[in-house]
Order: C-alpha cells, then sequence, then structure tokens
C-alpha cells in the first residue's frame, strides 16, 4: 500500500457534486430509497453549484452532478451542465432515466453533457421490477433506444452513453441477454459492477445473502470473498481523500461519495472555505491511516470502517 501524506498542497481533479438527494425512485439497497440518508432532503440550486464549482474549477478536470438521487428532478441540471462545459470542465450524470420526455432527450443532447450512464439492472420488466422499485422498465428501454437515435440523428458524439448493470441474486443470470441488447441497441459501454450494500449497514452478512450473487462469469464468490468476517478482502489505497471532492447538496463535505450520513461530514462547503475542509482535522485524520503518521483520532473517522482500510497494517 502507498505511504502518503496527511496534509497535501493539491487540490482535487474531480469534483462529485450532487445536485439533488431526491429520487422518483424506491431502490432497497439504497439509502435515498429506504429514506436513511440522515441529511434534509434538498437540491442544490444553481448558484451554490456556481460558488462551489468557482472555488475549484482551475483544477478540475470532471464533475459528476450525481451521487444520491437523480440529477434530471433538479430544474437547472441543464444550466450546470453549460456552466462547467464553458469552463471545459467535463460532466458526468447517472440516471435511471424514467423521468425523461421526449423533449428532454433533446436537451441532454444539446446540453454538452460528456457522459451518461443508465442505470439500468434487467432485459425484463419482471426482474427490472425486483430492484428498482416504482420504476418502468419499458420506459426506460423507450428513452434508451431513442436517445441513441436521436444523438445518431444529430451526428454527434456526445454524450457517451453506458449502460451500467448491478449484478445480484436475482438478475446475474441476464448478464449475457444484456451484452447482446446492448450491442442490438448501440450503446457504448456495458459495465457491470457488483451490488454494494450501504455504507452503515449493521447487518451486512444477512443483506450479502439476499442480494450477492453466488458468483459470476469470472468465478468471483462474492459472499465470501466481499464480506468475510465483515471486512472486504481486495485492499487498495484509498485515493478519494486525495483526489476528490464529495460535496451534498446541502453543503456537507463527505470523505467519498460512499459515505452518505451528514454524521460523518468533514465540513459544510456552504459555509466554510473549500481549503480549509481540505487539510482540516478530519481529513488529515482519515489520511494518516494511508499513512506513516499515526493518528489516534483516525479511528473515529468513517474511514477506519471503510472495507478499503487493511486494519492489518
Amino acid at each position: 500500500m502507498a505511504k502518503r501524506d496527511i496534509r497535501i498542497g493539491s487540490k482535487p481533479y474531480l469534483l462529485i457534486l450532487d445536485t439533488i438527494n431526491r429520487c422518483n425512485l424506491r431502490c432497497p439497497l439504497c439509502p435515498t430509497g429506504t429514506d436513511s440518508l440522515n441529511r434534509p432532503r434538498t437540491r442544490l440550486d444553481f448558484e451554490r453549484f456556481r460558488a462551489v464549482f468557482d472555488g475549484l474549477k482551475h483544477y478540475l478536470f470532471e464533475v459528476n452532478l450525481y451521487n444520491w438521487g437523480e440529477p434530471f428532478l433538479n430544474k437547472d441540471i441543464y444550466r450546470m451542465i453549460a456552466y462547467a462545459k464553458a469552463h471545459n470542465v467535463g460532466t458526468s450524470i447517472s440516471s435511471n432515466l424514467n423521468i425523461i420526455k421526449p423533449d428532454d432527450l433533446d436537451s441532454i443532447i444539446s446540453s454538452g453533457l460528456e457522459y451518461l450512464v443508465v442505470s439500468l439492472d434487467a432485459t425484463t420488466p419482471q426482474v427490472y421490477d425486483t430492484y428498482r422499485k416504482a420504476g418502468d422498465f419499458n420506459t426506460v428501454m423507450n428513452n434508451l433506444r431513442l436517445l441513441l437515435r436521436k444523438r445518431g440523428e444529430r451526428r454527434v458524439a456526445h454524450p457517451m452513453i453506458e449502460w451500467q448493470f448491478i449484478v445480484m441474486k436475482s438478475n446475474m443470470h441476464q448478464q449475457e441477454d444484456a451484452v447482446a441488447l446492448a450491442r442490438d441497441i448501440g450503446v457504448d459501454v456495458m459495465r457491470f459492477i457488483p451490488v454494494g450494500l450501504p455504507f452503515d449497514t449493521p447487518d451486512k452478512a444477512s443483506l450479502a445473502r439476499e442480494w450477492y450473487p453466488v458468483s459470476d462469469k469470472s468465478g468471483y464468490d462474492y459472499g465470501k470473498n466481499e464480506l468475510q468476517y465483515g471486512q472486504s478482502s481486495r485492499k487498495s489505497t484509498c485515493y478519494y481523500l486525495y483526489r476528490s471532492a464529495t460535496i451534498n447538496p446541502d453543503g456537507g463535505v463527505s470523505p467519498c461519495c460512499v459515505v452518505y450520513d451528514s454524521k460523518y461530514d468533514f465540513g459544510n462547503a456552504f459555509s466554510s472555505n473549500f481549503d480549509e475542509i481540505w487539510n482540516n482535522e478530519r481529513f488529515q485524520s482519515a489520511r494518516a491511516l494511508f499513512s506513516r503518521k499515526k493518528i489516534s483520532a483516525a479511528r473515529n473517522t468513517p474511514c477506519y470502517t471503510c472495507p478499503l482500510f487493511d486494519k492489518s497494517h
């Protein structure tokens, strides 16, 4: 594991700026869908977006305008995309694509959005409904097909479109069908990711038995390798603490995009200067976990319980 400094002079080049923490779906493993965010439900208005963005724009390569909600529920989302593009910062959005109307598809293409992730974990309505509660499979597929067709008619390359398929026990048998369907409709990227559990879930073993597939095509045994003794067996250095900033729509600064509870915030970007937060005691304590420096307060950060931190070192 690489050893790193705890106080750094560099700034984040990736901004994860959650523009809204409300959603039209009720996915059972999502803290938004289960109403367990422990954070005010709100949206980021354009003025506050601009204030946060302007403070970091000279360092940014990309801004992800989503995290714990459906970004197209924010009426200012297209202004935000256009503003970032005007400052030569790439933009990315992840959407369940349920609330989109045909006119919205034209706006998505015209906005300058560079990358769109479509969350779609099935190839049939029956399997889709097991996780994407309150969603409609046919609506998503129709929107995805129409978006790809409109982009082709306009002869533009963006947004690049990724079909993201979260692999679970209920849908693992549809992976090959998803690849075939993705090729048929012409998405740019087909990505499979393992289902994840909420950060603060007390009984992860029980949820793992309910949701984790036994294995995937690579032979990866999710139940054995991911949650053995409650810890992940896949250890690596955490780059979030050094390269990215995660800011919630209420201004709360999280250590990474996985942590959602406001009790773990490292500061608030609306009430404090981000430069001060970036190297404050909480950030330094978290970075100490991946440093030669030992700080007792490091155990009090959410990062101490993260599977990325190998406590054996």
